[in-house]
């Protein structure tokens, strides 16, 4: 048999790290039976992928369709680590004896890294592959991915405190005359929040016209701009509903007052910074849909930041007391939830500018696992079969009293 066993296994459970953090682990062989190599060796990488295909078929002089089709990509490299833990390649066989064995590896991550992302048009990932190398045979590796996640404090943006505030209003053809208009507000405290807590949309209606307005739709999307630069440049936009909740009927002549809330679950912080073939952001859509085939729906979108740090003059950092800690002993109306000493999480790098604040979990993305097979990699790698969602840090917010 051989190998029987090869793995990669990091120090830190959640495999979750910040830019300038140090990623450390073991790779584990386990043999039935003493094997020759030249040695184990180990590579830390992080990138940035794009692809997407472009055209599609035309008509030619024969009244023949061809294929135009063309791929179209783009590759960004931020950092690659490559060193053996045992043997070298240039070095004679070495013999590993039967059973487990233990190899630590290490690897300081650089600074102005941009977050772990997956699509299906383009990633940012990091991974560690350690190859066993064989002499005369082809050689075996094991990959196994980890999340890296650039901080966003909504503290530091100056747009993420501004309050929003939204009308929409439209008139209706009614046999040739106009109607009295439909008029929708919307208003935000804030432009910026954080994964765990949910955004408090105010809604007013005014439906003076005689359409009936069947529902109004609030819907939180990631708009992600894809870049490619072979074998030319081109672009991509692509917009995924993150979360909606509606409400209605309004009837004509009818007013209605209310607010709902969106909850942010697990997602990217905003714009992907330091990646220049990713762009993401994220917008608030408030869509008033009306009755009747011939009338149009209202919509506005408005910009929404996601974060990695909540905004202090909205939900002020705080916690419920706990042993051994200097959290305030009196929580806010809406502060944070302490996890259990058992589950701490790494870090924060802000963690010394905000020495209140309780850490957050570490989630997988809503938006499902992609697979770490890459073009042209060798179908002899421990671990491809594996799909892969990064982590990012969700805050346990306590309901309003």
């Amino acid at each position: 048999m051989g190998l029987k066993d090869f793995r990669i296994a990091f120090d830190n459970q959640w495999s979750t790290y910040y830019p300038g953090q140090t990623v450390t682990g073991n790779i584990f062989v386990v043999l039935d039976s003493t094997k020759k190599i030249r040695g184990i060796s180990v590579k830390v990488k992080g990138e940035a992928n794009t692809q997407w295909s472009t055209g599609g078929q035309r008509m030619d002089e024969n009244g023949e369709y061809r294929d135009e089709s063309q791929t179209v990509t783009a590759h960004e490299e931020y950092f690659e680590t490559k060193y053996y833990l045992v043997g070298s390649a240039s070095g004679g066989e070495i013999e590993i004896q039967s059973g487990e064995h233990k190899f630590p590896f290490t690897c300081t991550l650089p600074h102005n890294l941009p977050s772990s992302f997956e699509s299906d048009y383009g990633y940012v990932r990091y991974t560690v592959k350690s190859t066993l190398d064989r002499p005369w045979k082809f050689d075996q590796d094991v990959k196994s991915p980890f999340t890296v996640i650039s901080p966003l404090d909504l503290n530091q943006e100056p747009r993420a405190t501004e309050p929003v505030q939204g009308e929409m209003s439209k008139t209706f053809c009614c046999l040739c005359c106009g109607t009295p208009p439909l008029t929708v507000n919307f208003s935000l405290p804030v432009r910026g929040y954080v994964p765990g807590q949910s955004m408090p949309i105010k809604i007013n209606v005014e439906n003076l016209s005689g359409v009936v307005v069947s529902r109004v739709k609030l819907i939180l999307a990631k708009v992600v701009t894809f870049r490619a630069t072979r074998p030319h440049l081109d672009s991509k936009t692509e917009e995924i509903v993150v979360r909606e909740v509606s409400k209605g009927p309004i009837e004509g002549g009818g007013r209605v007052d209310y607010e709902q809330h969106l909850d942010i679950p697990p997602l990217p912080p905003s714009n992907l910074a330091n990646c220049g073939i990713i762009d993401l952001e994220y917008n608030l859509k408030v869509e008033a849909c009306v009755e009747g085939w011939y009338h149009r729906n209202l919509s506005e979108n408005t910009l929404i930041f996601v974060g990695t740090v909540p905004l202090a003059v909205y939900h002020a950092p705080s916690a419920p007391p706990a042993a051994d800690t200097d959290y305030p002993t009196k929580p806010p109306e809406a502060g944070f939830v302490i996890p259990s000493a058992n589950n701490a999480m790494p870090p924060l790098p802000e963690s010394q500018l905000y020495p209140n604040l309780p850490p957050p979990s570490f989630e997988e993305s809503i938006q499902g696992a992609r697979n770490l097979r890459e073009r042209g990699e060798s179908e002899y790698v421990y671990g491809l079969d594996n799909r892969f969602a990064p982590k990012y840090p969700v805050y346990n917010f306590a309901p309003a009293q």
